[in-house]
């Protein structure tokens, strides 16, 4: 926010997830509703063993300066 960067800009993502199997459906969910269908970054999921402070969900994007 601090460079005027916002989702818009967002041209890749990485989501880890500890519960794949659990949480895959809503997280996909919850992730399109913040990008238009036709303007959607790409994104890898990842399942993972663990994450920082027990989390469940991290989520890693690259945005794009204009």
């Amino acid at each position: 926010a601090e460079l005027g960067l916002g989702l818009e800009h967002v041209t890749s993502a990485r989501v880890y997830l500890t519960e794949f199997e659990r949480d895959y459906q809503a997280m996909n969910e919850a992730y399109a509703s913040y990008f238009p269908t036709d303007r959607r970054p790409a994104r890898t999921c990842v399942g993972v063993t663990g994450l920082a402070v027990k989390a469940l969900v991290e989520i890693d994007m690259v945005a794009r300066r204009p």
